[in-house]
């Protein structure tokens, strides 16, 4: 359906936000708000021209850009550089049944209301085990909810596609006992905090259930170490849960993996990287992609300058793509300066939600990349003809938690390849 006409813009908002929306238009308040939905409150970045005027309208779209939701604003305000407005939402398109979230795995989504109350809810994000399977079912008789959350993670774990489908085989699982059970998939952010049992609890009171706790919870270092390969697959996970938290973390050898060197311009960091992907394409038991900063610059990054927002948007698009690369088993081999700590992380927690991530610095000190500069480029810095160049007019943030420190100059590649393919080798990933 097209969209309802508004008076504002349209804006994409981040996933965070947009989950925040999503629940007020299911009547769910987020942890913390200051009114009942469907009042909320959201932090979005500043608009061009002026902030938004009281009842004004701002359209939320999804990541395709299909409308979610209209919002009527009541008050705005920047503070730090943020647009924090408040108002009340409404969905944005016309239906033929306003009370239908719109969204992914539609058939499972549906607004509170229609069950009964009473259900033993299970709330997660994750595939259930059986402990928490057998608390739901305890009470003869009562019917079952499984609640799917679907949203931004702070704690890395399976997509919400193979829980769904996951929880879907236990659900049936349970008719086919006689079980009353159903599944609903329903949009919410992890904080990482107390915030998240806060948020599961409204959930599933508002889908008229008592949420079930186990009293032991899964062991969540086992898990890992199963994950891992170095212990034997947990007896307490039905295979459908073990099938989906395999698909997301599988054994070493077969989980994608970024590889990211940072250091100085002349540091040596692209020609090991560079010696390295070959090493990995010549043992043959991965495939291997390298995004070197400079050919990364002239396709990818095309049209961005050497200011800091311009180089940590180039940092954040050689790790989207490497997290994709990792999302389905590959070897990324990354190799830009990234200068900045805040954005290495930001490329780390995009590896990890779907592989592995190491960091190499190489650490070569500034005299020895200064005295090699065999592109000029630090005689021109130097000379005030490059602005911004990191080591002379910009910092560089060193890093305290590389899993490598390597020095170029008394290093040959060779050796400095080793090394890493030596660090590759010792947690089983070649």
């Amino acid at each position: 359906m097209a969209a309802e006409p508004t008076s504002g813009p349209v804006l994409t908002p981040d996933p965070l936000t947009l989950c925040t929306v999503e629940l007020a238009l299911l009547g769910i308040a987020v942890p913390g708000a200051a009114a009942a939905p469907p009042a909320v409150t959201v932090e979005l970045d500043p608009l061009p021209g002026k902030k938004p005027a009281p009842d004004s309208e701002l359209t939320f779209t999804d990541a395709e850009g299909a409308p979610v939701a209209v919002l009527t604003v009541e008050t705005a305000a920047t503070r730090k550089r943020r647009l924090t407005v408040t108002g009340t939402v409404r969905r944005a398109a016309a239906t033929t049944d306003e009370d239908e979230p719109r969204g992914p795995y539609a058939t499972l989504r549906r607004a509170p209301g229609r069950a009964k109350p009473g259900a033993a809810a299970v709330v997660t994000r994750d595939p259930v085990d059986l402990r928490t399977l057998e608390a739901a079912t305890a009470k003869a008789g009562q019917p079952v909810l499984l609640i799917v959350l679907d949203g931004p993670r702070a704690v890395p774990g399976p997509d919400a596609a193979d829980v769904i489908s996951a929880t879907l085989t236990l659900r049936d699982r349970l008719r086919r006992d006689g079980r009353k059970a159903e599944l609903v998939v329903v949009p919410a952010p992890q904080y990482g905090d107390a915030r998240d049992d806060e948020l599961a609890e409204s959930i599933a009171a508002a889908y008229s259930g008592t949420r079930v706790v186990p009293e032991t919870p899964p062991d969540a270092a086992a898990l890992r170490d199963w994950l891992d390969g170095t212990a034997a697959e947990p007896a307490d996970w039905p295979p459908a849960s073990r099938h989906a938290w395999r698909r997301w973390r599988p054994l070493p050898h077969e989980r994608g993996l970024v590889l990211l060197f940072t250091g100085l311009s002349g540091s040596g960091k692209s020609t090991i990287a560079r010696a390295v992907t070959d090493r990995i394409a010549e043992i043959g038991t991965r495939t291997v992609t390298l995004l070197d900063g400079d050919v990364v610059r002239r396709n990818l990054s095309a049209g961005l300058g050497f200011s800091r927002e311009d180089r940590d948007r180039n940092i954040e698009r050689i790790g989207f793509v490497a997290a994709e690369i990792a999302r389905h088993g590959g070897v990324a081999v990354c190799a830009p300066i990234a200068p900045f700590a805040a954005t290495r992380d930001r490329v780390r927690a995009m590896a990890q939600a779907h592989g592995d991530f190491l960091l190499v610095h190489v650490a070569t000190p500034l005299a020895e990349c200064e005295r090699r500069d065999r592109k000029g480029l630090y005689a021109r810095a130097r000379a005030g003809e490059i602005p911004d160049f990191t080591g002379i007019s910009s910092p560089y943030e060193e890093p305290a938690d590389a899993d490598l420190v390597l020095d170029t100059t008394g290093l040959s590649i060779t050796a400095a390849r080793d090394a890493v393919i030596t660090l590759l080798d010792q947690e089983g990933r070649l």
